[in-house]
């Protein structure tokens, strides 16, 4: 499967410890400086990088194929005190002010020193019967801990490492040793929605915020690197950054061909055609 093929090159690049992948649309960049002259160690040496990610204009936002809030055929139906399926629930990334995306993950490669991460805990929650955050964005050996605040006992299936029902006001944590790309569900029970959990080698990534402003701290000066945003529903987009790079970096995000919106591995085990849509995987991460 198309995403199986995606965790496989996640794996290569653990030895050169890159970020998120390249050929997408050129972009202008900017750097604001991240340490002082005073500074010892390596803060001399690195930077916060800022930008924005924003549609395409005279796109549309896109969707998944099937709204992840609609039970499949034999599964039980939503809670009773639940919102039931909304347009929204299928569209995971926002659109805001100036087009910009809330949601997509941004990262860098090409670098030639990782910085160090201290491992940590990634928060989501089972609220209204929905997983929320919709996509994690986390460095290899964090925690991703999950909480159920509905009054239902979901069984969250990551695949292969989380598999068993979370009753309410109760947590469960697994832990993210391997780098790759993943759909949380919930399977057997009924539905929670969809949650996009991405695993990178090294810290130099973050998610989109409001209006698709995002900010990266400690990248490394005196290199030229990559800067990527990428979301399953969207062909990925990159720009260079170069040393002494100043201004704003901008990246632009085309929705992915409808036909690439197909079913793959680690998609909480339903297999009826929903799906992430993905570039070559040799090209993405």
């Amino acid at each position: 499967m198309r995403l199986a093929r995606l965790v496989g090159s996640l794996v290569l690049v653990a030895v050169a410890a890159a970020g998120c992948g390249c050929g997408g649309d050129e972009a202008s960049s900017t750097a604001t400086g991240g340490g002082t002259p005073d500074e010892a160690g390596d803060a001399a040496d690195t930077l916060t990088l800022q930008g924005t990610v924003r549609l395409a204009d005279g796109a549309e936002l896109p969707s998944y194929p099937r709204n992840p809030m609609v039970p499949p055929p034999n599964r039980p139906e939503l809670p009773e005190g639940c919102a039931p399926a909304q347009r929204g629930d299928a569209q995971p990334v926002v659109l805001g002010e100036g087009r910009g995306l809330e949601g997509v993950l941004v990262a860098l490669h090409d670098f030639s020193t990782s910085p160090p991460h201290e491992p940590e805990v990634h928060e989501m929650a089972i609220r209204n019967c929905r997983l929320e955050p919709r996509l994690v964005v986390a460095t290899r050996g964090d925690r991703l801990r999950i909480t159920n605040e509905t009054d239902y006992p979901f069984l969250p299936d990551l695949g292969s490492g989380l598999m068993q029902a979370i009753l309410h006001e109760r947590s469960q944590e697994i832990e993210l040793g391997q780098g790759g790309v993943r759909s949380l569900q919930c399977g057997f029970a009924a539905p929670c929605g969809r949650a996009e959990i991405v695993t990178l080698y090294h810290p130099l990534h973050a998610v989109t915020e409001e209006g698709g402003r995002f900010a990266i701290e400690g990248v490394p000066t005196g290199e030229e690197v990559r800067v990527s945003a990428w979301h399953p529903l969207f062909q990925e987009a990159s720009a260079t950054l170069v040393p002494g790079d100043e201004g704003s970096l901008e990246l632009v995000l085309e929705p992915a061909p409808a036909a690439e919106a197909t079913d793959g591995e680690g998609d909480g085990g339903e297999g009826d055609g929903e799906g992430p849509a993905e570039d070559d995987p040799s090209q993405i991460f």
